[in-house]
Order: structure tokens, then sequence, then C-alpha cells
């Protein structure tokens, strides 16, 4: 085993290990010399917790987002390079048994040495060693952003997870085309995106796996303590949108004037009483799927979007839009213009159908909540004059409703569907919701198609009508 790479504490005992062979002792004296430049860290860390009591409210907020932010992903990023070369160091020994298994990349013992160092088992250690080995060799544009501090962990690891199953060449035209973009307002937003591009990368393997998934429905059960136990299930998307829809509506018409219960045990008895058969109220639920007309017709395989869920393959999308029983968003594929909302069975007026279609979520910056379960705000109070109109509506959630009325936070919409949040302090973040950032379009129809107001147009024409952006929503709401 090369002499380098002997775990880090064993920069603490250099002066005993004079006797090794001399090329073992310079490989040694880089290691120490590496770890002990760390140690200025340390002390930096030292200095800031110190001094922490006596910080401002601004530099709280600064310090937070950098340790959250940049620092945070350089860390990560230095840990997965180490963990490389760690890997460089120890190369596999020959097959000579059964265990060996030809072609690894390093060492099957390496995790073993790490492991006590760290207190962890071996397999958990092997198992970081062998993602950061993958995240290095299948996305290494993504771990250069990681290390430049530029792209975070969290989204590092959902374009790995969601390009996994294409080939090299697919995968790095997603890389590619994702660190292009903007990171968008959150991870999940970023997650969404980069499974449209990867759908339209690969629609026959994204519907080869959907069966192959849906082949693999499950219920199971896990022990919890205090004598508890969590059913968990796994069923199509779209049959999972249903169910927690309809015990949603179940637990808020169940929950009476007086109930103590949290809605969630309200929802959690819905469900008992439900499969248990004492409870058989018909509760009418309404599931939307968004997809391009040219995606319905068949004419191309653009990923459809489960409302509630996210992206979808296309041949998913038009088996359920073919049901009469579920709400069809017909969008133009070049423009975006919406072309057919479809019947509802419950009314609802033209402009709120409008509003929600074109901010699609809740439009505090990162925030995933659905537009169908969020509030329609005035973004000037209808209180001090604002008007109940396509300019001045926006989705919000009851949580970042309340921020602008009771938090101190100001709202504002320069034009339709651009929103601009002002914090306490006076930090601005602008979100727009006109803009198709989250798309994931390939290459070759990467495009900007952001809507514009033509000078004169009026609140609600038709000029002002968004251009075309994929939604992004949350996860069932409970």
């Amino acid at each position: 085993m090369p002499g380098g790479p002997g775990g880090a504490a064993g920069h603490a005992d250099s002066a005993g290990r004079g006797a090794d062979a001399g090329g073992d002792q310079v490989t040694h004296e880089v290691v120490s010399g590496l770890v002990a430049r760390l140690a200025v860290v340390d002390a930096v860390y030292d200095e800031t917790l110190a001094k922490l009591e006596t910080c401002s409210k601004e530099e709280a907020l600064e310090l937070v987002v950098l340790l959250m932010g940049r620092h945070a992903a350089r860390l990560a990023g230095l840990t997965v390079r180490a963990q490389v070369r760690l890997a460089e160091l120890h190369p596999p020994g020959p097959a000579e048994n059964d265990v060996d298994e030809p072609g690894d990349p390093y060492s099957e013992f390496l995790a073993d040495r790490v492991a006590p160092e760290l207190a962890q088992s071996p397999r958990t250690v092997s198992n970081r060693l062998a993602q950061a080995w993958d995240l290095a060799g299948k996305l290494p544009g993504a771990v250069d952003a990681l290390v430049a501090g530029e792209l975070d962990w969290r989204r590092l690891l959902a374009l790995f997870d969601v390009t996994e199953h294409l080939t090299e060449g697919q995968r790095a035209v997603a890389e590619a085309q994702m660190l292009a973009g903007k990171k968008l307002g959150s991870p999940t937003l970023w997650r969404r995106k980069a499974r449209r591009l990867a759908l339209r990368l690969d629609p026959a393997g994204a519907a080869r796996r959907r069966r192959e998934a849906h082949a693999e429905r499950d219920v199971t059960v896990e022990p919890l303590e205090d004598g508890m136990a969590r059913l968990s299930a796994t069923l199509a998307a779209e049959d999972v949108r249903a169910i927690c829809d309809r015990i949603d509506r179940l637990a808020r018409k169940a929950r009476t004037d007086g109930d103590g219960r949290p809605i969630a045990a309200v929802r959690a008895d819905v469900l008992a009483a439900l499969l248990l058969g004492n409870r058989r109220e018909y509760v009418t639920t309404e599931i939307q799927v968004i997809a391009p007309i040219g995606t319905l017709a068949g004419l191309d395989d653009n990923p459809a979007e489960l409302v509630g869920y996210g992206p979808i393959p296309a041949g998913v999308g038009r088996a359920l839009a073919a049901d009469a029983r579920w709400r069809r968003v017909l969008t133009d594929p070049t423009t975006g213009t919406v072309l057919d909302l479809g019947r509802r069975r419950v009314p609802a007026p033209d402009l709120a159908r409008l509003i929600r279609y074109r901010d699609q979520r809740c439009t505090f910056p990162g925030c995933a909540v659905p537009a169908v379960n969020a509030d329609l705000d005035h973004t000037v109070p209808w209180a001090r004059g604002g008007a109940t109109a396509f300019d001045n509506l926006g989705a919000a959630c009851r949580h970042h409703h309340r921020l602008k009325t009771e938090g101190g936070w100001r709202l504002g919409q320069p034009r339709p569907g651009v929103f601009v949040w002002t914090s306490v302090d006076g930090r601005a973040y602008r979100n727009d919701t006109n803009t198709n950032d989250g798309e994931g379009l390939l290459p070759d129809q990467d495009r900007d198609t952001r809507s514009t107001v033509p000078a004169g147009a009026e609140p609600g024409s038709k000029s002002m009508i968004p251009r075309r952006r994929t939604p992004a929503h949350g996860p069932c709401p409970f």
C-alpha cells in the first residue's frame, strides 16, 4: 500500500516514522503539510466564534449566507477531491478470489482503513468513497463548480441522481445545459429542471424506466417507537396526487369547530378510516396535467407536467389527458399561449385560473407551494385601493402571505408576473414567473421566451398572456 494516505491522524506521529523508506517519508511530509494548513482554518473558526456575541445583524446575516453557501460548497468540493485522490493512491489488487471484483477502480480495503479514523462503519465510508468517485468521473464540470463555490451539494446530487441513467454523451449535454443556466430558486426547482432535460434527452428510456418502476410498486411498514409504525406506499405519481388530495379534502371537511387535533392527525385518521372501510364519503378530485399540444397530439415526446408532482414522461401525460375525468391544459409549444384550459366541473373565475397558470407556485423566491394551494394575493392591498386585476394579483402561500401582511416585508409587481420581495432590512429579491429558466431545454431548443408587454397594452389583454414556462410544484402538502 502506498505510504502517503495513512489517514489525517497520521501527521501526529511523523517523527516516529522517520525510518520509513525515503519515498514514504516525502509523501507523508506532503500530507502533513496539507493537514497543517487546515489548522489555519480552525484558528479562523475559533476567532469567528469568539466574536459572534458582539456581531451586528448585518454581519450575522452575511456570515450565515457565506457559511451555508460558498464555504459549505467549497468544503464539500474539497472533500470529494480529497476522497478521489485517496482512492487513486490505493489501486486495486489482483482479483484472486470470488470476493474481488475485476475492474474495481481502487482497493476494496480502503474503506476499512478510513472507517476507524472517523468512527464510522466501513459500509458508510465505502458508500461515500464510491459516491465521490462517481461524481468526479461522471460530472466533472459540476464538481468543478462545487469546488469553486458556484454550485451547492444538494444541486450536485440532484443532477447526479437525475442523469444517472443517461448515456455518457447525454449526461454531458445535460451537465453543460444545467451549468450554463441559472441555479433557480431552490434545489427542488433545479432537480425538476434537470428531470425535464433528462426526459427530453431520453424519452424512450424514461418510458421504459417508468414501466419498470411501476411494476415494483409496493406497500411497506416500518416499526417506530412508542407503539407507532409508518405505512408507506410506492405508487404512480398521479395516483399519489389523487390520494393526497382526497384525504386532504376529507380531513378539512371532517375537522369541526373545536376539534383540537392537528390537521396532520386528522389526515392520518381519515386514511385509516378509508382503508378500514368505515368512511365512504365521495369526494371529487381533480388532477391537472399541463402539456404542450404537440406532446398530447403525439407529435413529439416533450415531457408533460403533473401539477403537484413535476415532470412526467410524455406517454404518461397523454394517457392521463385522454381520460375525460382529468383536466387538460393545452399550450402552444413555441409561445406558451394557453390554447385550451379544458372544462371544469366546478366553475372558477377566468382571471384566477390565468393567475394560477402564470405563477404556478407561490411567488416568493424558492417557495414550491403550488398555486392551486396558495392564496391569490393583491400585490397592492385591496384596503389601500389595489385592483383585482391581472397586474395586481399573484399566488402566495399562507405563510408568505402573512410574511407580507404581518412580517414587515414589501411586495411589488413592476409588470405582470414579475414580483420583487423586499425584506425588512431593505434587501430585494426578484422572481419573474414569465421566464422559462426551469424548462430544461436541449441546446437546439434553448431560447429566450420571456414575455414582452407592448407599449400601451392593457392588463388582461391577449398581448399580456405570459410566454411558456414549465411549472414547478411542491410535494404533497402532507
